[in-house]
């Protein structure tokens, strides 16, 4: 009688994970589309087009600390402790302007936890069709697969990349560097404090750029992805052909219920631009080669 109690319970047990794992998985969205980018190539822009469409999920930057943090908060996944806090508030301020932001939070990520917030996202953050999607910069992939013990390789049944690179990665550093030194990283936003030309410094944020679109096209290799490929300059000059592209490629069609309303494209460069450029030129001519990427 006992034996055959045991047997009953482990059969009950046994339904019970099949029907938790059946739901875990119709959970999951039908399709996941993770925007690949580097500082300052149009990311945030693009995003706002693909919210707007209805259908491309909520691109947003989910492992910014102060997201990760509310939105763990919010729903009892504390991937992010609640003594990074300090550290939210100062970088929000600009109080903190460290080269390698994300070093900052090590100590307060909670690795067990972080898998369970991209999946939550995953499964809460989705349009109507069933579509989750993010905007993620090589720092936070190279943070969340090194130190913080996450991946956004399987989130949902079909899984999708879009690589978004900038052909002139001369300008798109000196826009970055500019962004940072000012606080200012769109038109709406007001400049603190003027940006002073730094050689060095530019050409060491050169370098890096040039590396993190190269470190993309790595993991990209590594993983067998393929992935739809866009440059800023492509969507800049056609947004619009740019954004029926990318629906095309995930296999969706743009919502009958409207999406947020898209930011306006204000390029913000000058004739300083022209004028860093020529003395980064001047004073850096062996890495000039490597100003414009090529088309792979």
């Amino acid at each position: 009688m006992a034996m055959g109690s045991l047997a009953d319970r482990k059969i009950i047990e046994r339904n019970k994970r099949e029907r938790w794992m059946m739901k875990r998985q119709s959970a999951r969205p039908k399709k996941s589309l993770v925007m690949a980018t580097t500082q300052r190539c149009g990311g945030s822009w693009l995003a706002s087009l693909m919210e707007s469409t209805g259908s491309l999920g909520h691109p947003e930057e989910w492992l910014i600390p102060a997201t990760v943090l509310r939105w763990g908060v919010r729903h009892r996944i504390p991937a992010l402790k609640l003594r990074a806090i300090p550290n939210c508030v100062l970088y929000r301020s600009g109080l903190r302007n460290d080269r390698e932001p994300y070093a900052v939070y090590k100590d307060a990520v909670n690795p067990r936890a972080v898998q369970r917030y991209l999946n939550q996202l995953a499964q809460n953050e989705i349009t109507p069709n069933s579509v989750f999607s993010a905007h993620l910069q090589w720092d936070q992939m190279e943070v969340l697969a090194k130190q913080w013990n996450g991946s956004f390789l399987d989130l949902a049944e079909q899984n999708h990349w879009l690589f978004l690179w900038r052909e002139d990665q001369l300008e798109q550093t000196i826009s970055w560097y500019r962004a940072r030194a000012t606080g200012q990283w769109n038109s709406v936003q007001r400049a603190e404090k003027a940006a002073v030309y730094d050689g060095p410094e530019l050409r060491r944020r050169f370098q890096m750029t040039v590396r993190r679109n190269e470190q993309w096209v790595e993991f990209f290799e590594l993983h067998g992805i393929t992935p739809f490929e866009l440059t800023y300059e492509q969507v800049q000059r056609d947004p619009d052909r740019s954004i029926e592209a990318i629906l095309d490629f995930v296999g969706e069609q743009p919502s009958t219920v409207a999406g947020t309303k898209q930011r306006e494209l204000k390029v913000q460069r000058s004739s300083e631009t022209e004028e860093w450029i020529l003395r980064f030129a001047e004073e850096s001519p062996d890495l000039m080669d490597q100003r414009y990427r090529p088309f792979r």
